[in-house]
């Protein structure tokens, strides 16, 4: 039977947790934004679907470094497109390359069925669409997110949305 270091124990039960919330939020009905990334994987864990890959290899040199392989992605950088993850809820995370204070521009397109947008900054709201979107106006908008001082360079967001609906956004850089 092979040793298994410490270091290398403390990674298998983050798996192991990471794979349990997995199953949870599966069974919660929580989708994963389909960002068409195209992303290569690192080979270290090699899932099939790219979620775990994306949840613990995240550039950190947690497990290797490498971007992950699959459509779905926990980070993802500003000025890029997300498209909808389906009924239920949707967190992606993004990066801003700044540090608050500072302020963006959130653009998005929720079609004809109404989704709800939250954009939070270390831990706080700072913006809440509310549900948005009907045959109207397709829940065409944008909004400026002003971020307070604060030490992070990302932003996550939040959509939540009934069956059937579509919906995208784009987090621009700050400027």
């Amino acid at each position: 039977m092979n040793k298994i270091s410490r270091s290398n124990r403390g990674i298998l039960r983050a798996v192991v947790v990471v794979g349990a919330a997995l199953s949870l939020a599966a069974g919660a009905g929580v989708a994963g934004a389909d960002t068409g990334s195209g992303a290569t994987g690192s080979g270290v864990i090699d899932t099939g679907s790219g979620i775990l890959g994306d949840l613990l290899d995240t550039g950190s040199g947690i497990l290797g470094g490498g971007s992950s392989s699959g459509s779905s992605e926990t980070v993802q950088q500003c000025n890029r497109s997300t498209k909808s993850g389906g009924a239920g809820v949707t967190n992606t995370t993004h990066q801003l390359g700044k540090t608050g204070p500072t302020s963006f521009v959130l653009t998005y397109e929720t079609f004809n069925i109404p989704d709800r947008i939250q954009v939070f900054y270390e831990g706080g709201q700072v913006l809440d669409t509310g549900y948005v979107g009907d045959n109207t106006n397709q829940g065409t908008g944008s909004r400026v997110v002003s971020l307070p001082a604060g030490s992070s360079t990302t932003v996550s967001v939040r959509v939540t949305g009934p069956n059937d609906t579509q919906w995208e956004y784009t987090v621009n850089c700050p400027s």
